[in-house]
C-alpha cells in the first residue's frame, strides 16, 4: 500500500455529515472517499489543462499553415481594418471627409 502523510482538512458541518453518510452506505472510510475524490479532481483539472494545450498547439498549427499559404506574408490586422472602417463610417456620416 502507498504512503499515506496525515492532513488536516477544515470542512463545513454539512460537508462533513454528507461524506460521513456516504462512507457508511458504500462501507468505506470518510478518508478513503476525500483521496477518491481529490484524485478525480486532479485528472479533470489534467484534463482541462491538456485540453486547453491541444487548442493552442492547434491554433499555433493553422497559424502557421495560413502563413505558409500565403508564402509568409501575415493576415491583415482585423482590429485596425475595423477601427479604420468605423472612423471612415463615423466621418462619413458626420460629413467630414469630402
Amino acid at each position: 500500500m502507498q504512503e499515506l502523510q496525515r492532513v488536516n482538512l477544515l470542512l463545513e458541518r454539512r460537508q462533513r455529515e454528507a461524506l460521513e453518510k456516504l462512507a457508511q452506505q458504500k462501507n468505506r472510510s470518510v478518508s478513503d472517499l476525500v483521496r477518491e475524490y481529490i484524485t478525480a479532481g486532479l485528472g479533470e483539472d489534467n484534463s482541462q489543462q491538456r485540453e486547453r494545450q491541444q487548442a493552442l498547439e492547434n491554433a499555433r498549427a493553422l497559424k502557421a499553415r495560413v502563413l505558409k499559404r500565403r508564402k509568409g506574408k501575415p493576415v491583415t490586422d482585423a482590429v485596425n481594418v475595423l477601427e479604420q472602417l468605423r472612423e471612415e463610417r463615423a466621418n462619413e456620416l458626420l460629413g467630414r471627409g469630402r
